[in-house]
């Protein structure tokens, strides 16, 4: 036996595993073993990869388009980036401002890294994606969680985040629309929040990956079209959900120039370029015809408003109707305390991993998302998968 101690970096001890990650290995060894299971809690888009997209990968293969690229992307997806925030969301962007890195979490991870230095506190509100506090943990920085309430659609304002500012703090995470929560914010709410960053010189991060999933008639707003904003905001965004490509793994980050350049520079030292391969098709999918995303939308509208009736109809469980993105996120303290099918109920985790054991139902306990009372629930899947997902959990929880 050797006595050698296994010492690991600092940072080993105080990030914790990805939840999202652990359910979908979980669901995948479960199917493997041919087990039914009904994927409610995964933010997987069912919809197919754009055939223009595909077409595309396969003709960089054909092309031998299979080397390195510049590291922040090739230059004709970053103009292709950069026109489609001018002509989405009124942002003004030039190439050298816009790193394509491995998915949407690389350019979210970069970004932190850039930004968060020693000591630095970042304004995370609850609910939040699970990986917000981790990397803000990597990068030495100390997350500071904002409570919401349902009443205000979980929603943050100037007047829930001013209490948390301190000379210590440098960085608003805004993730809009939510992940898990749906909630939108409108023209007047950012307008509220941007005044609120300048006065106390916040920089913010905004993940707006989920910006072609919103249901409201007011179109989406980025925070940083608003005056004085772009100079401090970092925006987030990817392929992923909005052409269903996330195995494809491109996200993009539009940051000032400077600190492009340094995301730029801590890229090149770690994953270099993202997929040649994928680059090409995600270039496709921004440039190609768009009609297609509208019936894809249409079709998630209509399972939100099947899916939140449905729920809100399970024992025990409460939801607000989301404005955005395709999660529901449930209330579900009915049931901490009580028993269910014999065994006791502390907290969404031991009901989530009740509703996988006894139903097949995968769910996402809402502890990784900052509420250990909450679950979050997809739409991301097909009609006939969200009803047998439905009575599968009406069997062991019951109606109201």
């Amino acid at each position: 036996m050797s006595n050698h101690e296994v010492r690991m970096s600092e940072w080993v001890d105080r990030v914790l595993p990805s939840p999202t990650a652990a359910l979908e290995s979980t669901v995948a060894k479960l199917q493997r073993e041919g087990q039914t299971v009904h994927r409610l809690g995964l933010g997987q888009p069912d919809f197919p990869t754009p055939d223009r997209a595909k077409q595309a990968a396969i003709q960089a293969i054909e092309d031998n388009f299979t080397g390195y690229t510049d590291t922040g992307g090739i230059l004709s997806l970053r103009q292709a980036v950069c026109d489609s925030l001018r002509k989405e969301m009124n942002l003004s962007y030039e190439p050298d401002q816009i790193v394509v890195s491995a998915g949407g979490k690389q350019a979210l991870f970069n970004a932190i890294c850039t930004l968060c230095r020693e000591g630095d506190e970042v304004l995370i509100p609850i609910p939040y994606w699970v990986s917000f506090p981790e990397q803000v943990k990597f990068a030495g920085g100390k997350p500071i969680f904002v409570p919401t309430l349902p009443e205000q659609g979980y929603k943050t304002t100037p007047e829930t985040l001013a209490p948390y500012v301190n000379e210590s703090t440098r960085i608003l995470i805004l993730n809009h629309p939510n992940n898990p929560s749906g909630a939108v914010y409108s023209t007047r709410e950012l307008l509220e929040l941007a005044a609120f960053c300048q006065r106390n010189n916040l920089w913010v991060i905004s993940d707006e990956v989920y910006s072609t999933f919103v249901f409201t008639p007011e179109k989406f707003t980025s925070i940083a079209a608003f005056p004085g904003m772009k100079e401090r905001t970092v925006v987030i965004n990817a392929v992923s959900k909005s052409y269903s490509m996330t195995g494809w793994r491109i996200g993009y980050a539009a940051a000032p120039q400077a600190v492009a350049q340094a995301m730029l520079r801590l890229q090149s030292h770690t994953t270099s370029n993202p997929s040649s391969i994928a680059q090409k098709a995600a270039l496709a999918a921004i440039v190609g015809p768009q009609n297609e995303m509208e019936p894809i939308h249409n079709e998630y509208l209509a399972r939100r408003d099947y899916f939140v009736e449905a729920v809100r109809g399970l024992q025990g469980l409460e939801c607000l109707v989301p404005d955005g993105a395709f999660y529901v996120w449930v209330d579900a303290s009915y049931w901490c305390g009580r028993k269910l099918l014999g065994r006791m109920i502390h907290s969404s985790d031991d009901l989530a991993a009740a509703l996988l054991q006894e139903a097949g139902v995968a769910v996402m306990p809402g502890t990784g998302f900052g509420s250990p009372t909450h679950l979050r629930l997809s739409f991301a899947v097909s009609r006939s998968e969200l009803e047998s997902g439905i009575a599968a959990m009406e069997a062991i929880l019951g109606l109201k």
